[in-house]
């Protein structure tokens, strides 16, 4: 077992809001929970999903697409740096999540403008963290006796 690998991880995990972390690799295994009633890196108690899901159901409302982390690891923008007011299409890769030293790209779920940039290059996410705040490109509406 590699300690420097181990503590790697378990820094990490302690600057994620994850509850629960397993890895398995060759010959080691490690297994880490939090306790009942930890508060996340912020300060502020840790929300439940059924606050999370409200969250998503109010910005879908409100026209806006969160674009949310696939896994848990270390958000890197990439090359073209989104900013405001940026136009990204459906499928258009918007970062990737640096795990285990593999890269994962993070895709726009939606067309939009970049209306929140929510992380910032090199922070820990974890899975399902929103990273950007889409809106939505208004479809034209046809008249009528076209």
């Amino acid at each position: 077992m590699d300690l420097d690998r181990v503590e790697r991880v378990l820094r990490l995990f302690e600057r994620s809001r994850a509850q629960e972390l397993r890895v398995e690799a060759e010959g080691w295994r490690l297994a880490i929970r939090r306790g009942e009633g930890v508060r996340t890196g912020a300060g502020g108690p840790a929300r439940g999903p059924d606050e999370e899901i409200s969250e998503a159901l109010a910005a879908t409302e409100a026209g806006t697409v969160r674009i949310t982390a696939p896994l848990v690891g270390i958000f890197r923008q990439g090359e073209s740096r989104l900013a405001l007011g940026d136009r990204v299409e459906a499928g258009t890769p918007v970062g990737s999540i640096e795990s285990m030293k593999i890269l994962s790209p993070v895709y726009a779920e939606a067309d939009g403008r970049i209306e929140e940039v929510l992380v910032e290059d090199g922070h820990p996410v974890e899975y399902g963290e929103p990273l950007f705040v889409l809106r939505r490109y208004e479809e034209p509406q046809e008249e009528e006796g076209e």
